[in-house]
């Protein structure tokens, strides 16, 4: 272990990946070299594949890889310098705005990629195990609470939305947690984390069509992924301010919210 430890840290990224490849196909041969034996049948294949192989790996190796190593274009990952942020800028600096905004603007789209990203690998695992989407539960939580806390960032502000609108989001929404501890307390305790980790998962959990805003109301019409499926046409509750003082008042309130929405669910049944 140390000195393959060792042989890591004296090779580059790329080139031990290469040798990790190499071992691995090496160990395939053998696998099927073992696999062979005591059929005519299978082993007349083996060395058919072998020799298919055989000479499209010796020029990979001594030819396209040396080729690659040779005229290599060095990769530079850019790293932009931070800039203050809009919490730190004078009212009346409009250069310290503008750069705050780019750099808002910036950060979205990084967020949005990362969130592209998140909904490639889960369609992808729900394509591969269709009809069973349990083995995709992790992959399913990670882009469900990813996507809520984009839209907690981002949602609702419109395409002509700039940081400002942001920090008095981020302001309005550290109000509301102060007077809704017990909703943040029970999120904190992350009950359903646990649950996943134990192989439990309950889509209803994130409740989309009765606690969360019909966020595609909000979002524009070419928008490939929406956040929520179509046939949740729910009036969105960001617009009704007394929700959470109606369901506190009275406890049938929420009974008749559940009935109000649509029992689908965009994954199947769990």
């Amino acid at each position: 272990m140390a000195e393959t430890a060792m042989k890591k840290n004296e090779l580059s990224p790329r080139m031990y990946r290469r040798l990790e490849d190499r071992k691995a196909w090496d160990a395939y041969w053998q696998l099927r070299k073992l696999e062979s034996q005591g059929s005519y049948y299978i082993r007349l294949l083996y060395y058919a594949h072998r020799m298919v192989d055989a000479p499209a790996t010796w020029f990979r190796e001594k030819i396209v890889e040396p080729l690659n190593d040779k005229y290599r274009m060095p990769y530079y990952h850019r790293k932009l310098n931070r800039v203050p942020g809009i919490d730190e800028c004078a009212v009346d600096d409009l250069s310290c705005f503008y750069e705050a905004n780019t750099q808002f603007r910036l950060d979205k789209l990084v967020d949005q990629y990362i969130l592209d990203i998140l909904r490639l690998r889960l369609s992808r695992c729900m394509d591969y195990y269709a009809p069973n989407f349990v083995p995709c539960a992790k992959l399913i939580d990670d882009a469900e609470e990813s996507e809520l806390n984009f839209f907690i960032k981002y949602g609702e502000l419109g395409q002509e939305g700039d940081v400002r609108d942001a920090y008095m989001k981020q302001k309005h929404r550290m109000i509301w947690e102060r007077r809704h501890p017990e909703i943040m307390k029970a999120r904190a305790e992350a009950e359903h984390k646990k649950r996943v980790a134990n192989g439990e998962y309950d889509y209803s959990f994130w409740k989309k069509g009765a606690w969360h805003s019909d966020k595609s109301r909000m979002e524009m019409p070419n928008v490939v992924h929406h956040s929520k499926p179509s046939i949740e046409s729910d009036k969105p509750i960001s617009f009704d301010w007394e929700f959470y003082k109606k369901a506190k008042d009275d406890p049938k309130f929420l009974e008749e919210e559940n009935k109000k929405q649509s029992k689908s669910s965009i994954f199947g049944s769990w």
